[in-house]
């Protein structure tokens, strides 16, 4: 991958992939393991404030809301992500994402904890929501148009594994006997905003995207077949972040232009326009029901209630958290694992082979959880232990990665923006609906997200294509004609069989 992408390039990826995720999985968890030190808290907040202590529903209220305020934060911030990526360069979304971050740590530990204001603490959480949502679809779009195409795959799959052992990182440092104390809870809040100080400390060097300027100087009146590219500052970027110099470089240079040009008739039309164009409007789909997979799957569902599952096959109260941690590590360690495999076998590939896995695990657990013989217990831990798998294997480890691959520069803010709002959205109805559909079915309330596995797994299979080795060109062509299924025809069949690219502005308004 060095020989395509420099160092500078892979330095800009790894800095905001480790800035914006791993904040991620660490707000996620921060108040699981210091609840009890937050209701310790409220309590000293209420005794200074009404000189009486708060009693057992105010603070479950209190600590509900500062956990619920990031899953609202998240779904509104990605509602207005769109709004982000029209008017404002890439470059500058993300900063705004880390401001949001570094004002939300403030707000959750220091303000909160000088002024004891457990306010501060909910709004914090609010503000935190904002910068998740907002990073969830900014921070992948800034990779996606600084990368080669060629690698796109490769660098987006990390963001599933980053999150979960980040997560189980937090866990960790938000323990009692860490920093989720009485006197330290504060440093755990505080810890994930020193990730926005680090990039914020970089952002001199930091540079806009290759198609940001493209659009400059398209706009400033620069020729785009004229003048030599190697003197515009659009090339001069695009060679500073590839190894690879000569014919190739400048190949890449003419594919981008080619890409943004054959989009100019959509650039900066509304979303309803963009859906009435049929190959903007799959590609739009596509993106929906790859993100909404990983929901499908009941990720939700499942996680909520590993403790329970643990503890019906013998595991001591005391220790089922640690075996939920472990099943954590278990998806990371699967999703690290698949990264590389990706180049190798395609995303599309490893997207079926997870989903795949998924409904085997969901089937045993249905199983094991309508029955309650020794055995069936067993069977829950082992259906647990394949779930963490499948879903690390493909919707986790593809999530962002096959939607990038299957958009376009211009078609990708909005189905980014639109999967991640079905995404927070159904993630947030699962979370508040699955409890009392357990309650009422029992085990066979993990069927419905059977059913819904292999609903995506089939659309993935007979309508999405294969991205391995593919230009933006072949996949726009691809959606130009859904019939075309490069994925099933070898590469000699598949190169004869796409659309030549006279015909696709008129299989555009089909």
């Amino acid at each position: 991958m060095s020989r395509i992408n420099s160092n500078f390039c892979v330095f800009l990826i790894v800095l905001n992939h480790a800035t914006i995720f791993i904040p991620m999985g660490l707000n996620l968890v921060a108040l699981n393991p210091s609840t009890p030190a937050i209701e310790v808290f409220v309590n000293e907040t209420f005794q200074l404030r009404y000189n009486t202590t708060s009693t057992v529903d105010e603070n479950t209220l209190i600590v509900t809301l500062a956990q619920s305020m990031l899953v609202v934060g998240a779904a509104m911030g990605s509602i207005s992500t769109h709004l982000w990526a029209k008017y404002f360069r890439r470059r500058t979304g993300v900063i705004i994402v880390h401001l949001l971050s570094l004002s939300s740590a403030i707000l959750m530990s220091i303000i909160a904890y000088l002024f004891h204001s457990y306010e501060a603490l909910i709004i914090g959480r609010w503000v935190n929501g904002l910068a998740r949502g907002l990073g969830f679809s900014l921070g992948p779009l800034y990779v996606a148009e600084i990368t080669s195409r060629k690698t796109l795959g490769f660098y987006q799959s990390p963001l599933g594994w980053i999150v979960q052992l980040s997560a189980v990182l937090g866990n960790i440092i938000a323990h009692p006997n860490v920093l989720g104390g009485v006197f330290t809870w504060p440093y755990a809040m505080a810890i994930p905003g020193l990730f926005s100080v680090l990039y914020l400390c970089f952002v001199p060097w930091i540079p806009d995207t290759i198609p940001h300027h493209l659009n400059v100087e398209k706009s400033t009146g620069v020729e785009i077949d004229g003048e030599n590219p190697m003197t515009r500052r659009s090339f001069l970027l695009l060679e500073k972040l590839r190894s690879e110099k000569g014919p190739g470089l400048i190949k890449e240079y003419e594919d981008i232009q080619s890409e943004i040009a054959a989009d100019n008739r959509v650039e900066g039309a509304s979303l309803r326009t963009i859906l009435t164009i049929g190959t903007y409007r799959r590609q739009v789909i596509a993106a929906i029901v790859v993100q909404f997979s990983l929901q499908a799957s009941g990720i939700q569902a499942v996680m909520q209630y590993t403790n329970n599952i643990f503890e019906s096959a013998g595991v001591h109260p005391g220790n089922s958290t640690y075996y939920t941690i472990g099943t954590l590590i278990l998806m990371g360690l699967a999703v690290f694992a698949s990264t590389g495999l990706l180049t190798r076998f395609g995303t599309k590939r490893m997207l079926v082979i997870g989903l795949t896995i998924v409904v085997c695990a969901l089937t045993l657990l249905t199983i094991s959880t309508t029955n309650s013989s020794d055995s069936s217990n067993i069977l829950g831990v082992i259906s647990v232990a394949l779930f963490a798998i499948g879903v690390g294997t493909g919707p986790m480890l593809t999530m962002v990665t096959y939607p990038s691959e299957l958009t376009t520069v211009v078609s990708r803010p909005n189905a980014m923006w639109l999967a991640s709002v079905v995404f927070w959205v159904t993630g947030g109805l699962v979370s508040f609906i699955f409890p009392y559909s357990l309650e009422l079915l029992g085990g066979y309330a993990y069927i419905p997200f059977t059913v819904l596995v292999m609903l995506s797994g089939g659309y993935v299979i007979f309508f999405l294509p294969e991205t391995r080795n593919r230009s933006a060109q072949d996949i726009k062509s691809f959606f130009a004609k859904s019939k075309l299924s490069m994925s099933n025809k070898a590469s000699s069949k598949q190169s004869t069989e796409l659309l030549p690219a006279a015909l696709i502005s008129k299989t555009d308004e089909l």
